[in-house]
């Protein structure tokens, strides 16, 4: 027997609405902390091998997330062809995720779109030497053993070791990527250049995620306001003083009225001046500050 139902019971409901997550950013020496931690974690088990007790790979791993703003799997995907080392980026075209029941599962990254995103020069270093020896299709960045892709659940515990011991625990990968976006904002970049190294669909995603971070800037936009002001005066004043010769030549001049020096002339028993000179002349004040004098 097959009931049909005749409408939607849950039509004009309100749904709650969904609460987002307090945001967590790392400073930079934190970064630089979590990463020393994931490359020599303090309780590494005795039976492990030599070269399993210190992973520089994670060390750069966590480095990368969290100065690039990559998600996990498009980091996991990227090949060495697309790490450009001389213009210090690196093109966003893979990513790879580890499914339930599939394994592996290639693909576009989250956006379908791939994208470049800039590398600081300090990791440039470190990158040309990681990829020393590869071939432009291997991976930038493998798991320990068999040389595959890095899995998420495998470096996520070693993670969680180091970021608990470093004092941020219950800290996700994921966290990487609003770090990296924070440092950036703290650095000047604008929300489109955000919204390219994030790979959002569009700048208003980014607001929606990052915009109570732009608002901590209002001050360092009031500030650069008033000093571009400030220099556009500067400037106005610079040209003025330049297009007025008269006076950049005689910048403390004086007026001398000739007709009451021709009266005063008259009255001392001087030689008059003729009557055609002007009205009045202008001529510079004495370096004793006291006015000319005309012979």
């Amino acid at each position: 027997m097959v009931l049909t139902v005749a409408r939607n019971v849950a039509t004009g409901v309100n749904l709650p609405r969904p609460s987002k997550e307090e945001q967590r950013f790392l400073t930079h020496a934190q970064v630089e902390a979590l990463a020393e931690a994931c490359a020599r974690p303090s309780d590494v088990s005795k039976h492990c091998r030599l070269d399993e007790r210190e992973n520089q790979t994670y060390r750069l791993v966590v480095l990368f997330l969290a100065y690039t703003g990559v998600r996990f799997g498009e980091m996991a995907a990227l090949r060495v062809s697309r790490l450009d080392i001389t213009r210090r980026r690196a093109t966003i075209a893979e990513s790879v995720t580890v499914v339930q029941g599939q394994g592996l599962v290639w693909g576009t990254p989250k956006s379908h779109e791939r994208r470049q995103v800039p590398i600081p020069r300090f990791l440039i270093a470190e990158l040309r030497e990681h990829i020393s020896g590869k071939e432009p299709d291997d991976l930038v960045f493998t798991g320990v053993r068999g040389g595959g892709p890095l899995r998420a659940p495998i470096f996520r515990a070693g993670f969680h070791l180091a970021a608990k011991a470093i004092g941020i625990p219950e800290l996700h990968p994921h966290e990487l990527r609003h770090t990296a976006a924070s440092l950036a904002i703290a650095s000047g970049a604008d929300v489109k250049v955000v919204q390219q190294m994030l790979g959002h669909s569009s700048a208003a995603m980014t607001m929606d995620v990052y915009g109570h971070l732009f608002s901590d800037r209002l001050d360092e936009v009031a500030d650069a306001l008033d000093n571009a002001r400030s220099e556009a005066s500067r400037s106005a004043a610079a040209v003025a003083n330049a297009q007025n010769p008269v006076a950049k030549v005689l910048p403390n001049a004086d007026v001398v009225d000739l007709a009451a020096y021709r009266a005063k002339g008259k009255t001392a028993g001087q030689t008059a001046i003729s009557d055609g000179a002007p009205g009045e002349i202008r001529t510079r004040a004495p370096a004793s500050g006291g006015r000319c004098s005309i012979p």
